[in-house]
């Protein structure tokens, strides 16, 4: 959703910028010594910039959704996942830390060096100073010999150093969390490696296995889960056949309970039926 509506605000900002390119053009085509105001020109370019930067960084988002399904990017995405409670704490220290050393430069060197003019250049400062640009270090040194340098190896040690490290800690453990716990991660993966692996295996270049030639599928790490699904399963089996041997036990037993009743009851009347048909014999000599 959010995608669409920035599409079609990004072709309404590339119209109106068309429109104040077109007029700025011809107010300058019939007066070339008039002043033309190509600021709402400038605006308009920078804020369809902006929003083309919005829609392909949600694009790419989306497009590492769909990549969920690659076994690293799957554990990339439930590292960050098991390590987000840790990364919130962590951001809110960050933010306050490279805030500081924003504002501090700025009060301190903004009305000498152009870089810390202002609070964006001085946040732009500090942050391509985090990623190892040090051309403003001798910027601030001609400015104030004690401050300038104490400034800027007091920010690489507490940000770059400290709490640069402190993040790399938290992901570490959140890898080895990750690792030892198979159920982390989402079987996406292992669904689309089986796909692949049975394709290659159709066409003759899958990988099997030389001891017994069977193609060997999933990994290491969720054999153990894998092992304890399938007791589990035959647990379950052996339960129903206990239990339908059990059924079939006791349905012999009353049929044979029941049997050793009725055998008596069927020779007593098997001997009056004899008794009877021995007197209607005799009853048929005595008429003839």
């Amino acid at each position: 959703m959010a995608t669409i509506i920035l599409s079609f605000t990004a072709f309404g900002l590339f119209a109106a910028r068309y429109l104040v390119l077109q007029k700025s053009l011809e107010t300058l085509q019939k007066n070339r010594k008039e002043f033309v105001n190509f600021t709402p020109l400038w605006m308009a370019s920078m804020a369809y910039d902006y929003t083309v930067a919005s829609i392909v960084f949600i694009a790419n988002i989306k497009m590492l959704r769909l990549f969920r399904f690659n076994r690293m990017l799957g554990f990339l995405m439930a590292v960050l996942a098991n390590a987000l409670p840790s990364l919130v704490s962590f951001s809110a220290i960050f933010i306050i830390a490279f805030m500081a050393y924003s504002f501090f430069p700025l009060f301190l060197f903004g009305s000498h060096v152009y870089t810390y003019s202002t609070f964006l250049r001085a946040l732009e400062t500090q942050f391509t100073t985090l990623l190892g640009r040090t051309e403003y270090f001798p910027l601030i040194k001609a400015v104030d010999a004690f401050w300038g340098p104490m400034v800027f190896f007091s920010f690489s040690f507490a940000c770059v150093i400290f709490l640069m490290n402190i993040f790399v800690t938290v992901l570490n453990m959140s890898m080895n969390e990750v690792e030892n716990n198979p159920d982390l991660m989402s079987p996406e993966s292992e669904v689309v490696s089986f796909a692949v692996r049975s394709i290659k295996t159709a066409l003759g270049i899958g990988k099997r296995d030389e001891d017994n030639g069977m193609e060997y599928y999933g990994t290491l790490d969720s054999m153990d889960a894998r092992m304890a699904s399938l007791s589990e399963s035959l647990d379950k089996m052996l339960l129903h056949d206990l239990a339908e041997m059990t059924l079939q036990q006791r349905q012999l037993g009353e049929y044979r309970r029941k049997s050793s009743i009725l055998q008596p009851l069927q020779k007593v009347r098997i001997k009056e039926g004899g008794g009877s048909l021995r007197a209607s014999d005799k009853t048929n000599t005595v008429t003839e």
